[in-house]
């Protein structure tokens, strides 16, 4: 009867820091661009930074870029979201070991949020987020989602918790992979506060994009 009890608390535990299925599914119009493209040139802003971290020196950094094609009017706007996490197994650390980074106990990830996503991510951070940042429930969850085709965003208010949770489709080290089937995962509870700041610092990069 007493494991049948703990086993029931233990299901509990786990059900009520539970979140919906992390299903991203696609590449962004900036990487099949890069992909169907044998010359492109790809600008890089790195004047201001939005940057979000965990409590355990993990982070998210979101700067704006240009993809644009020689001899060609084309131009492509939108954010390059760089992701650094502990590595959650030896084999993803293993894929990095040719790799030079700034801390080498990291893994770092890069992928493309195109300029229609990074209006719809404002919205939803403005609607969903900002208004919520304050809310608690008692016996009760509330979760906030938004997706854009290489990266998952959440936001979980657990009774008196919150939690902001952001997966990234995997690309592997160089950004060659095919299907960026794998995720990597950023979380953070101590941060909900820097939420308006990014907010902020984004907004600034989506009102000078073309």
């Amino acid at each position: 009867m007493k494991k049948i009890f703990a086993i029931t608390l233990l299901f509990i535990s786990v059900s009520s820091y539970s979140q919906v299925q992390r299903a991203i599914d696609g590449r962004s119009f900036i990487r099949e661009n890069i992909i169907a493209n044998s010359e492109f040139h790809f600008f890089r802003d790195w004047s201001v930074i939005a940057t979000f971290k965990s409590g355990i020196g993990e982070s998210v950094e979101f700067f704006p870029i240009i993809f644009s094609l020689p001899n060609s009017k084309i131009e492509v706007h939108g954010l390059q979201l760089d992701a650094e996490v502990k590595p959650r197994d030896n084999q993803m650390r293993n894929s990095l070991s040719s790799i030079r980074l700034r801390n080498k106990d990291f893994v770092k990830r890069s992928v493309f949020i195109d300029k229609v996503e990074v209006g719809k991510m404002i919205t939803f951070i403005e609607r969903d987020i900002v208004p919520h940042l304050k809310d608690t429930y008692k016996n009760k969850s509330k979760e906030y989602v938004f997706k854009s085709k290489e990266m998952f965003f959440s936001f979980l208010i657990d009774e008196k918790d919150a939690r902001i949770t952001i997966h990234i489709s995997d690309f592997g080290p160089l950004g060659d992979g095919t299907d960026g089937g794998d995720q990597i995962e950023f979380w953070t509870e101590s941060k909900i506060d820097d939420i308006p700041k990014l907010l902020t610092t984004i907004k600034a990069f989506y009102s000078n994009m073309k």
